[in-house]
């Protein structure tokens, strides 16, 4: 069983949610969230990760997330009835962990319906399931102070480029066109100049925001 990761990054797929790393040898290809992508370098730069292997009868999945909370998020939510690794990620991808937590714990299943791909029924089956959980994984994260790592920057891609690619990270995760182009649009002209330099998820993060806000 795999635990933990760390090697090179060969790949980086942010439409797809994958990245592929490479570790002695061997390319190991990772489902990742939004927040473990938005952390993980660019291509040629070393990364570590913490794994979840996923065996099914015609696969074996490999999840990596950037920070251990997350991935202890990501087994809480696929012990909930119907809600599968691939849901996991989508919710974990909706929101930064420590404010997923604390939604959670405080039963705010409207709010999480905002997520593409996760009904009213499946929203309220995790917080009746997780609530209790989630004040303690929530108390035990407060005392540590932590949040996930500060993002890793994109060095070489220009505004265009970085535009694109946001876009193709938040159509991934199941949100429409139409809104995506008006709230990237927004984000990008409130960025101004800085929007030049700016990482993926100083684009993803803001935008996501104003979307769940609809």
């Amino acid at each position: 069983m795999i635990g933990w990761i760390k090697g090179k990054v060969v790949r980086r797929n942010p439409a797809g949610g994958v990245i592929i790393i490479e570790a002695q040898g061997v390319g190991w290809e990772l489902l990742v969230s939004l927040q473990t992508l938005a952390g993980v370098p660019s291509e040629g730069q070393v990364v570590e990760l913490w794994i979840h292997t996923n065996v099914r009868e015609d696969a074996i999945q490999l999840f990596g997330f950037a920070d251990e909370r997350e991935k202890q998020l990501f087994r809480m939510l696929t012990s909930v009835p119907k809600v599968g690794p691939r849901n996991a990620i989508a919710v974990l991808g909706g929101l930064p962990v420590l404010e997923l937590v604390e939604c959670i714990a405080a039963g705010e299943s409207a709010k999480l319906v905002k997520i593409p791909g996760i009904g009213k029924k499946t929203a309220e089956q995790i917080v009746l399931t997780l609530g209790d959980k989630a004040v303690t994984l929530l108390e035990l994260m407060r005392s540590e102070g932590g949040e996930l790592p500060a993002q890793a920057e994109l060095p070489g891609e220009d505004a265009a480029e970085l535009a694109a690619a946001a876009r193709e990270v938040l159509l991934s995760l199941g949100w429409k066109s139409k809104p995506v182009d008006k709230a990237l649009a927004q984000v990008i002209q409130e960025l101004g100049d800085a929007a030049k330099g700016a990482s993926l998820d100083a684009l993803v993060r803001p935008t996501l925001a104003r979307l769940m806000e609809r």
